[in-house]
């Protein structure tokens, strides 16, 4: 029997590359975005590409009333969800710091990273007649925070006792994994890097080989297929016992240990 499974923020970049990750096994998926161009297009892609049934749905992370719709066309669509991919878009101010916000940004992230994940997995927990997979994307700069991404490193530690509390509360509804990722070259990663390379008065070739790749002793950012493996892997593969977990996927680009 084929898994079914939900990609959050999905019409590019590493939420595509995990739809994609999951098609080449087998598995359903509805993806989402806030862009219906997008993700109409990603859609199309991977439904020629892989045989598998793709539904889209175009989903605001920041708002309630399309956390709810996404979760009713998977539950329409799906009798069973076997994974859930928690990715998400970066809150609008960044990169941006501490002196240029303004409480909606908070209230933003708070939306997009902490409500929407509480409320899918509230919808799992009551509404799915067996446990899935939960897979949270986050971020490694959340354990060495940046001034620049101050929004986003401030909220998303939130999601790590959120998989902990639904880890130890809901043993058998939901198995949960939050994934702190370096440093990927997406179409994000590149819009948010060029920003800061201005804003320092850099080029952005010259930054992202200082400060981006240079922070791992590899000297470079993670490959999107490394990424598919890992994702691939913690989806169908990974043991029952690793739930509740944070894992580090970065290529050692931060110098922080857990003693």
């Amino acid at each position: 029997m084929r898994c079914n499974s939900i990609i959050t923020a999905a019409s590019q970049g590493l939420g595509y590359a995990a739809a994609e990750a999951l098609a080449e096994r087998g598995c359903n998926l509805l993806i989402t975005s806030r862009d219906e161009r997008r993700i109409s297009l990603a859609r199309k892609k991977i439904s020629e590409k892989y045989s598998v049934e793709v539904i889209d749905v175009v989903a605001d992370l920041r708002k309630e009333k399309d956390i709810k719709k996404l979760i009713n066309e998977a539950f329409s669509n799906f009798e069973v969800i076997d994974v859930v991919i928690m990715n998400y878009g970066n809150p609008s101010c960044e990169p941006c710091e501490l002196t240029e916000t303004t409480w909606l940004d908070w209230i933003e992230a708070a939306s997009m990273y902490i409500a929407s994940t509480a409320l899918i997995s509230k919808d799992l927990i009551l509404r799915n007649p067996k446990k899935a997979t939960m897979i949270i994307v986050s971020s490694f700069t959340v354990i060495e925070p940046s001034s620049y991404l101050i929004v986003s490193d401030v909220i998303r530690p939130g999601l790590t006792r959120l998989a902990k509390i639904l880890a130890r509360k809901y043993p058998d509804k939901l198995k949960t994994i939050v994934l702190l990722l370096g440093s990927f070259k997406t179409p994000g990663a590149i819009k948010t890097i060029s920003k800061i390379a201005l804003m320092k008065g850099e080029t952005f070739e010259s930054f992202w080989r200082e400060n981006v790749e240079g922070l791992s002793p590899l000297k470079r950012s993670g490959k999107i297929e490394e990424f598919k493996k890992i994702v691939s892997w913690l989806a169908l593969d990974s043991p029952e016992y690793l739930t509740g977990t944070s894992i580090t996927f970065d290529g050692s680009s931060t110098k922080s240990v857990i003693i």
